[in-house]
């Protein structure tokens, strides 16, 4: 039996294959059934269901932005990811639940402007 994986280590490899705009290697990181829930605040926003239609949702809402880079963070105390713009507003952030291999089961991400207010409010971190 294997060691469970860190916290950290899915969302450091989320963070990798995202900012490479990487699809397939998205979709090995999640587990078959995982889900992704959209908070847009609006009508944009939903569910989607299964690796791959979640590593695509993923891949078209965090990857492609010049202006902004993703970051890991703290997301209700685990470990998550953020997008920030180079002006360091926050514009979306994704929290995750893992499995004991470290497959990506259930994710959330946030890109309500209201939701994330208390995002905004604070410096972004010293580089």
């Amino acid at each position: 039996m294997s060691p469970p994986v860190s916290r950290e280590r899915p969302t450091a490899r989320l963070l990798h294959a995202l900012e490479r705009g990487d699809e397939v290697a998205v979709t090995a990181l999640l587990h078959p059934s995982a889900y992704l829930v959209v908070d847009a605040g609006d009508r944009t926003g939903g569910q989607a269901r299964g690796r791959a239609r979640v590593a695509r949702v993923l891949v078209e809402r965090l990857t492609g932005h010049p202006d902004a880079s993703l970051e890991t963070v703290d997301v209700n105390g685990e470990p998550g990811l953020a997008l920030r713009r180079a002006d360091g507003a926050v514009t979306a952030v994704l929290g995750l639940a893992a499995d004991a291999r470290g497959r990506a089961t259930g994710l959330w991400l946030s890109t309500a402007p209201a939701k994330l207010t208390h995002w905004n409010r604070r410096p972004p971190p010293p580089e």
